[in-house]
């Protein structure tokens, strides 16, 4: 059968512009190690893991040889019958799993026309065993992985107990020509550009910063514009800092209830506390961009057939210090939902607009932070794996491309757990415990005390 070449889709030429823009693919892997405390049937895995590779079409995207402006190509391999390795770490030291961990993780795919992705199978302490997998973020997401685990997991269940045999993945590739076509639907790429038009003509956001005014101060004197609203981001050094916070079952909950009582997202009430916190760290700057993880996944089709289909765009609000704090969040999802009817719109030609509109300078930036949550956790499903204590690391892949990128995901317990991925050449670990605790203190007294505004919450934390 003849391969079919496909264009790469918005989402997949954002994560493939970042890669051009640090010169190296590493900067795109997303990693990560789902273990059970449960002893495995390897060779059963090994079996899964390779009918995964079968059902999932998005695990067999290969990339052609970048043409002479560095770009790509796609098309599924009709099969991909690698062989998948086991290592057991079980009596290694903490220091010894990272360093493996790290090894694998920092390897970028930079071959043309060759797998972009890797799972092995691995036994680590305290009894814990399972996957780690390593794929190129054009591939999948995060949410894409879970779906895939939580798959292979249903083969194992399958096989191992009798559990029904589960139902077959939606084509990837459908959902790419879907993409394709909107892209190339004159009428809804104009709709798209036309609301990014609107927004525009709100005026030029203003960076704000978690560490203060004093980055767009200095941005300011280097390009000699007292008034740039912009700043410089760190494009040279990219050395990672990793630090995570879990926040326990209970107050977990009393977030997720006062989301569902009012009607508002997770999301935007993450938002909300961040925005209120780069306010009160920029001297009570009331104009703040903050940029979003949108995850493009309404329907069956978009859900369960992988791929990478997440984009950020810019939440920037001007929120009064006399607003209170729930209709700042009201303010906030009313923005939210106008962009995620648009959230198809292709990156670099909303970063064109920007530049174009503001005379942005090259590598900068509006926004000193990034923020994605993740609803749906790696919770296996089945009932035989029902009790069995689940670990997922999500790991670093050695380099940040941004500032401050915020991920909040579900754990196991029931609780919430906050991945930050920082650049120290910008940021110390204590910046970033900062930003945390300042964090929860906002989020808990806007929801303890309602009638708290803004400006009230900023003097009181």
């Amino acid at each position: 059968m003849a391969v079919k070449y496909y264009p790469l889709a918005a989402a997949q030429a954002t994560q493939h512009d970042l890669a051009k823009e640090f010169g190296t693919s590493q900067v795109i892997n997303i990693c990560v190690c789902s273990t059970l405390q449960q002893e495995i049937d390897f060779e059963l895995l090994r079996k899964c893991v390779k009918e995964e590779y079968k059902r999932y079409e998005c695990l067999r995207i290969r990339f052609t040889k970048p043409d002479k402006n560095g770009d790509v190509m796609q098309y599924i391999a009709p099969r991909d019958d690698r062989e998948i390795d086991f290592f057991d770490l079980s009596d290694k030291s903490r220091e010894e799993i990272e360093m493996t961990l790290n090894a694998w993780s920092f390897k970028p795919f930079s071959e043309p026309n060759a797998p972009m992705c890797e799972i092995k199978m691995v036994k680590m302490p305290d009894g814990y065993q399972g996957l780690y997998v390593s794929i190129d973020h054009r591939l999948a997401d995060s949410s894409a992985m879970i779906v895939m685990i939580n798959d292979i997991m249903e083969l194992y269940c399958h096989y191992h107990f009798g559990s029904p045999y589960p139902a077959p993945l939606p084509s990837y590739v459908d959902a790419l020509e879907k993409d394709l076509a909107r892209q190339q639907s004159e009428k809804l790429v104009k709709r798209d550009s036309d609301f990014w038009d609107e927004v525009l003509e709100m005026g030029e956001p203003l960076y704000s910063d978690v560490t203060g005014t004093w980055k767009l101060e200095e941005c300011r004197k280097k390009h000699n514009n007292p008034k740039l609203r912009a700043a410089d981001r760190e494009i040279k050094d990219t050395r990672v800092g990793f630090a995570v916070f879990h926040l326990e079952p209970e107050p977990s909950m009393q977030l997720l209830n006062y989301c569902l009582n009012n009607n508002v997202s997770m999301t935007n009430l993450l938002l909300m506390g961040l925005r209120t916190y780069l306010s009160k760290a920029n001297d009570g700057q009331t104009d703040i961009s903050i940029r979003n993880f949108v995850s493009r996944r309404s329907t069956k089709l978009e859900s369960f057939s992988g791929g990478s289909r997440t984009q950020w765009f810019p939440c920037r609000t001007i929120i009064e210090p006399d607003t209170e704090f729930l209709d700042g969040i009201y303010i906030i999802q009313d923005l939210q939902n106008k962009v995620y009817r648009h959230s198809n719109y292709d990156q670099a030609a909303l970063a064109e607009k920007f530049a174009k509109k503001f005379n942005q300078p090259p590598h900068s930036t509006y926004e000193g932070i990034l923020l994605t949550y993740q609803p749906l956790p790696v919770r296996l499903q089945n009932p035989n794996l029902k009790g069995i204590p689940n670990r997922s690391m999500w790991l670093s892949n050695g380099t940040a491309v941004q500032k401050l990128y915020l991920t909040v995901m579900h754990s196991p317990d029931a609780g919430l757990e906050f991945f930050f991925k920082y650049q120290q050449a910008e940021l110390s670990r204590d910046d970033v415990e900062k930003v945390y605790y300042y964090l929860m203190k906002i989020i808990f007294m806007g929801v303890e005390h309602p009638e708290l505004t803004v400006g009230e919450i900023i003097k009181m934390v």
